[in-house]
């Protein structure tokens, strides 16, 4: 799972049932989510004290026993409604998996759930987000403090909770089992969710509060029902996927198995949360909360649409695609888990070499995996070479000169097929000699086999530039997604076809450069740097991210790449736009006539460093393409492009003036909080100080301030605006934290 700008603060609310469990685990494994604390509730599905010993476990299972884990309310504030006793004990041992968790290494925080979720509106400076996985009895508990608790920092509440045009859950549960029969306020509740009929009071003071609320009810839950194919997705080998795995196992296959459909609910909340379903259709809703408990006919906590306009509106997740969600589930629950403190990884890596391999495709895979390291500075992985004997082995500098001799040297492998050391990773470098390799491998299989029954215990399993040709003939890979160096996409796709094995070849130079479906143990990438990826993508699956980004910036001084250079496939009716967007191209500016154009070329020039980079009429039949598509009525036009180019920055000023036909004439500017529109362009800067003195200085600049910025404290960030002659506003900032300057933007 890739980390996505700013780290976000979380806070989850727990009743700690099997569900619960899970979406703790997967957002322990997010890398996009700072976990401040777990506050438990005792009204749900476990007992409040088994219920924090368990949090205060899972977290240490996670390697992160520095979450706060809070106990908060034991007892509902509207009725006693509990969950059957027997179930709640089943899911105190944790559907029987309790001895299954490390011994908790902390202890519970002393303060209750609501004045530790307040203590933390007050100190961090970013907004939190509020994940409700229980009865909303502790929500209700802060947003009745007093003094008024600082709500405003609060960014939204995520609440798996409710059902709206669906069948409730209460009966359905109270009636599947003797033992958890509680009557008849239970059985004859159809209209209730189980969250909400815990406390019915504080989840209608919750959706009244005007806090962001975004509910995810049982309308969404029984599109993701739980069956075996769920404990089939978890394929990583840590901890928490291992624990994952077994209690999926339990909930589908084991002694905790229920007898009615069982939606994937708090997972699903979790996931909701990240805004990652993009499949997913939400519409604004007033939402009330029935109060009223009866013996018969029972509709305590159903929750219904209102016309009420003093009720908000909140957002609620009507549909979801249930293949989506698996997919997000799975890559979720393999991602890499951080390693813990001062624990030492020892990994054997293996090198396939072969005559005539490419020395870039070697040499960087094999610096990178030896300068991984562990807190003590020992060696996380133990490299070596292996090669089916150990004749040297020529090393080839890459594409052979036109009449002339590639420079090369050579080594000998550490060891051979038959005679070497356990192999976790096991990974195939490509280079000029794989097609005499890939000859001999077709008549008489000996490399591929080898591969094949290495690729039963690693680990993992890489396939880099055209030696991913030679993982494919092994014939392991079939019906996924795969890449090579871009002179083999064809070669690659024959195998595929020769063999019948169902790849879909993707160029992804442009993107990560790699690719590696998280369900699967083998990966494959592009030819050179690419290789470099992919072995820090290695290095993530066993140390984590914050090790790889370390390893990347501080050692190797190399930038990683991000993006998705090819988009999935997709239907008519969806597509997923992430997948689609490259990157910043360019700023559009008009200009009145081609002395402005020059005008602002020059300005440009001496104001921010920009470089003329081409300049073109566009021709009478590229105008009439240009002028239809623009929307112009008549389909014609007449127009001169002049882009500009910032060396440094990468990106595009593209000047345009319209001969014809002709808009507006009048340069007009916006307030800085005008509404509508984009207010500004920011450009982050090395040293604002000097920027602002160089600037306000320059002919045609208009400082909005006439005295130089100071630091937004506490925050790091330093910016001025100001405006240039063309009706555009710049913003010039220098502290934001950030990967890379440049990074996402195309040239």
């Amino acid at each position: 799972m890739r980390k996505i700008g700013q780290i976000k603060n979380l806070i989850i609310d727990t009743d700690m049932g099997w569900d619960d469990v899970l979406a703790i685990l997967l957002l322990i494994k997010n890398p996009n989510y700072n976990i401040l604390g777990i506050t438990v509730t005792g009204c749900g599905e476990t007992h409040l004290e088994q219920g924090v010993e368990l949090a205060l476990q899972l977290v240490t299972l996670g390697n992160q026993p520095d979450i706060c884990v809070c106990a908060g309310a034991d007892k509902t504030g509207q009725y006693n409604h509990q969950f059957p006793e027997s179930f709640r004990d089943m899911m105190d041992d944790a559907c029987g998996l309790r001895d299954k968790l490390p011994a908790a290494e902390s202890t519970k925080d002393q303060r209750n759930a609501w004045e530790f979720i307040n203590d933390c509106l007050n100190e961090q400076e970013n907004q939190i987000t509020i994940l409700s996985l229980g009865g909303l009895t502790n929500i209700q508990k802060l947003i009745e403090m007093q003094p008024f608790p600082a709500l405003e920092n609060i960014e939204r509440i995520v609440v798996m909770g409710g059902a709206i045009d669906v069948d409730g859950n209460v009966a359905a549960l109270n009636n599947s089992n003797k033992y958890w029969d509680q009557g008849t306020e239970y059985a004859s509740n159809t209209y209730a969710e189980w969250n909400i009929f815990l406390d019915p009071k504080a989840a209608q003071v919750t959706f009244n509060s005007g806090i962001p609320i975004k509910l995810v009810p049982l309308d969404a839950c029984d599109y993701a029902i739980l069956d075996k194919t769920y404990y089939q997705l978890v394929t990583a080998k840590d901890a928490v996927a291992n624990f994952v795995r077994a209690l999926l196992y339990q909930k589908t296959e084991g002694s905790a198995q229920e007898n009615i459909p069982l939606p994937v609910f708090d997972p699903l909340a979790a996931i909701e949360m990240t805004n990652d379903l993009v499949k997913s259709k939400y519409e604004k809703m007033r939402i009330g909360v029935k109060t009223t408990e009866t013996k018969k006919d029972n509709t305590c906590g159903q929750t219904y649409i209102t016309t009420n306009k003093s009720v908000p509106e909140i957002e609620v997740v009507t549909k979801i695609s249930a293949n989506e969600f698996k997919q997000r589930f799975q890559e979720s629950v393999n991602s890499p888990l951080c390693p813990r403190l001062n624990e030492n990884i020892s990994k054997n890596i293996a090198i396939l070499i072969y005559d005539q391999i490419e020395i870039q495709d070697f040499a960087g895979a094999f610096e990178i995996f030896s300068a991984a390291r562990n807190d003590d500075n020992s060696s996380v992985f133990n490299v070596f070479t292996v090669a089916a004997d150990k004749a040297p082995i020529t090393c080839n500098s890459g594409v052979t000169p036109t009449g002339g001799k590639s420079s090369s040297f050579k080594i000998t492998a550490d060891h051979t097929l038959d005679c070497h050391p356990k192999i976790d990773t096991l990974y195939i470098i490509g280079g000029p000699g794989i097609d005499a390799l890939l000859d001999k491998e077709a008549q008489q299989p000996f490399l591929t086999e080898w591969i094949s029954i290495v690729s039963e215990e690693a680990d993992y399993v890489a396939g880099t530039c055209s030696g991913a040709l030679l993982l494919v003939l092994s014939k392991q890979l079939k019906n996924m997604n795969v890449t090579t160096h871009h002179t083999r996409f064809e070669q690659m796709d024959a195998l595929s076809e020769k063999y019948s094995l169902g790849l879909n070849v993707l160029d992804t130079r442009n993107g990560e450069q790699y690719i590696h479906n998280p369900r699967s143990k083998f990966m494959t990438s592009g030819g050179v740097t690419c290789g470099l990826a992919l072995s820090l993508h290695i290095v993530e699956l066993y140390q984590g991210l914050a090790r790889k980004e370390s390893l990347a910036k501080d050692v190797l001084e190399y930038t990683i790449p991000r993006g998705v250079a090819h988009p999935e496939s997709y239907s008519a009716s969806h597509m997923d736009p992430a997948h689609f967007v490259l990157g910043f191209s360019h700023l559009n500016i008009i200009v009145s006539d081609l002395a402005m154009m020059d005008d602002a070329t020059r300005f440009y020039k001496r104001t921010l460093g920009f470089r003329e980079a081409w300049s073109v009429w566009l021709s009478p039949e590229s105008c009439e393409h240009f002028a239809r598509d623009a929307g112009f009525a008549d389909g014609k036009g007449k127009v001169m492009v002049r882009f500009l180019i910032h060396p440094n920055a990468q990106f595009h000023l593209e000047l345009m003036y319209y001969e014809y036909p002709k808009g507006n004439q009048k340069i007009s500017f916006h307030k800085t909080n005008d509404v509508g529109g984009i207010r500004h362009v920011a450009l982050e800067v090395n040293n604002i100080l000097e920027v602002y003195d160089w600037l306000k200085n320059q002919e045609g600049v208009k400082m909005l301030s006439d005295t130089p910025p100071e630091k937004l404290t506490p925050d790091p960030q330093t910016f001025f605006y100001w405006i240039d002659p063309y009706g555009v506003q710049w913003e010039m900032e220098e502290g934001r934290p950030m990967a890379r300057v440049i990074n996402g933007t195309v040239g």
